[in-house]
């Protein structure tokens, strides 16, 4: 998944936030009032709650967490959230440590990748949403089900989500008329998207001018790839074999020869040494990338002049129904949280329906709300449209664990376009190299 895009919150998303924040008070002031205590007379001060909340560092998304602190400690006297918004290059270590060891030092509420929920829950370092606050029924009516996927064990719910995401494809609208191309019809299939990148494609004197499409994203292109294929034509096989608890992948020459299309389709359009560390697409250079929604917010920002078309990534076979792979980040509480039902009262709080329109206005996020799939709020332009409803047929990312997975898919195609090796060899390597990735992210029993 990509790191979040860092930037600063604008007076009238500013604004934004208070509107929203006073739903967010109306929808608390509809709960049922506490009831009477069995004693006359004042009932008795609260004791403090204190709440412990480390997320990653964005700061749209850091400034959005100390409003949603603001209003729920103005709304509950007694908590006080001890909120923490950590860079990126320190989260991670900080909260291994943490979590190792346990209680005094690790947050109580914590935000991980949705790919080390099933992990940090073998390891019963997690603890389920508590009933006193959502039941597991009024979680399965509210949010969609495969943004839940990856956070349940059993009947019970480990994390509720934020920061959706699908991958959809990113078309330059005058680069796709100078080649001839409708930048608003969708793709056949993925031999027609090959061959418009071919097309796309600009050499001037032996030396890469545009590309025709950025593949850049390795590690999501793949996974796109290879879901598609178990998902659509394999009636939703599962990467990983329980039985053995290594990838499926090898049982499938389809597979192998995804990963060759990926290659070429990356040797042939696109060039590593072009541009290199630029936006290659909000710069014009791209005649098409996979992107996730949260893309729109950034070429606002970047490219506000690029006018763009998104379609669906298309299917392996022409005929084939669409196909997205998304992925989530969840909120979740750690097993040695003094008040369970207040921690998991804060995770509602900012994860509720009208939270997640604050998160989409000011994110880019897409809702895991079931109400809001349909919301015409959400769907202003054909963009907006064709986002949506990739909401309707994405199933989760199957990674086990998370930063390895980048690595392992990008040396692979690397391997192969850069270093010369053969397909065969690399994808051998690199379905050897994730089956150790699953092994570690796999507690002992």
């Amino acid at each position: 998944m990509n790191k979040p895009n860092v930037r600063t919150l604008s007076r009238r998303e500013l604004l934004k936030l208070a509107g929203a924040g006073a739903a967010v008070t109306m929808l608390a002031a509809c709960a049922p009032a506490p009831a009477a205590p069995d004693q006359p007379g004042a009932a008795p001060a609260a004791k403090e709650i204190k709440l412990a909340h480390w997320q990653h560092h964005s700061t749209s998304r850091a400034q959005t967490v100390e409003h949603f602190k603001a209003r729920f400690e103005d709304e509950n006297k007694n908590v006080k959230i001890d909120f923490q918004s950590i860079p990126w290059a320190d989260y991670w270590a900080k909260l291994a440590s943490a979590v190792a060891a346990g209680k005094g030092s690790a947050p109580d509420v914590f935000q991980i990748p949705m790919g080390l929920v099933e992990e940090y829950v073998a390891g019963k370092n997690l603890l389920p949403v508590s009933n006193l606050v959502l039941t597991a029924k009024d979680i399965e009516e509210r949010y969609l089900p495969w943004t839940l996927q990856r956070g349940k064990k059993g009947n019970d719910y480990y994390g509720l989500p934020l920061d959706v995401q699908t991958l959809l494809i990113y078309r330059n609208n005058k680069l796709y008329k100078e080649a001839g191309l409708d930048p608003t019809v969708p793709f056949k299939d993925m031999n027609d998207l090959y061959e418009q990148s071919v097309k796309l494609t600009k050499k001037k004197g032996g030396q890469t001018d545009q590309i025709g499409c950025d593949t850049g994203y390795y590690s999501a292109f793949q996974t796109i790839l290879f879901q598609q294929f178990l998902q659509r034509e394999k009636n939703g096989t599962a990467w990983v074999d329980a039985s053995t608890n290594k990838l499926v992948w090898p049982k499938y020459p389809e597979i192998l020869d995804l990963f060759k299309w990926f290659c070429k389709l990356s040797a042939e359009t696109d060039d590593s040494a072009f541009m290199t560390g630029q936006d290659r697409f909000a710069l014009g250079k791209a005649g098409m990338m996979l992107g996730h929604p949260v893309s729109r917010g950034t070429l606002k920002s970047t490219a506000p002049a690029l006018e763009y078309t998104i379609v669906p990534f298309p299917p392996r076979q022409s005929g084939q129904q669409p196909y997205t792979a998304g992925s989530n980040w969840m909120w979740v509480v750690g097993k040695w949280v003094s008040d369970l039902p207040t921690a998991w009262k804060w995770v509602y709080y900012c994860t509720n329906k009208p939270a997640q329109t604050v998160w989409s206005d000011i994110g880019g996020d897409l809702p895991s709300y079931k109400e809001l799939v349909d919301d015409p709020k959400f769907a202003k332009t054909e963009n907006d449209k064709v986002v949506m409803d990739s909401l309707k047929y994405a199933t989760p990312w199957e990674w086990v664990g998370w930063a390895e997975w980048v690595k392992e898919f990008g040396d692979g195609r690397d391997r192969v376009v850069i270093g010369g090796e053969t397909p065969e060899k690399s994808y051998t390597t690199m379905v050897d190299n994730l089956n150790k990735v699953i092994e570690i992210h796999t507690p002992k029993a």
